[in-house]
């Protein structure tokens, strides 16, 4: 078992240029053509985090403390687990070309739309703070909880 861990873990160290290489060409392609760029990452949850506390606080009102940072936090997790799995369900036909061509583990497609969610979502995590601070939300260590289930 234990060797089979250090064969994976070298394996991924070997292929680990590829692995950077297919993410950093990954957000470049994202965020190509896109006039707010990165930022599109962080205004996004942040719109959306608007439009459900408006809806949910006054509309039903939801008496739940801090809200926003409630939401925020639940919506960044939802959309990164969703996008990773998705994107690396997707991800072994996508590379199939480049799979035919050059050996390269199949497992590495999947891990790089993974790790490629994984860097959106920390794009993504700034809005987090912003909100923390903009609603005067007391940090609690509980907060890095958050990293957990991504680990």
């Amino acid at each position: 078992m234990i060797n089979r861990l250090k064969g994976t873990f070298a394996m991924f160290y070997k292929y680990r240029f590829l692995l950077q290489n297919l993410i950093q060409r990954d957000i470049k392609v994202k965020y190509r053509r896109s006039t707010l760029g990165i930022l599109w990452s962080v205004l996004n949850p942040l719109m959306m985090m608007c439009v459900l506390t408006l809806v949910f606080s006054f509309a039903f009102r939801s008496n739940i403390e801090n809200y926003p940072v409630y939401l925020l936090s639940g919506q960044l997790l939802f959309t990164y687990f969703t996008e990773s799995t998705s994107m690396a369900m997707e991800s072994v036909i996508g590379y199939a070309p480049l799979i035919k061509k050059v050996y390269v583990p199949k497992y590495i497609f999947p891990l790089e739309k993974s790790c490629f969610a994984f860097v959106n979502m920390l794009f993504s995590l700034v809005a987090l703070v912003l909100i923390v601070i903009i609603t005067g939300a007391p940090f609690h260590l509980s907060f890095l909880g958050v990293f957990i289930p991504l680990f």
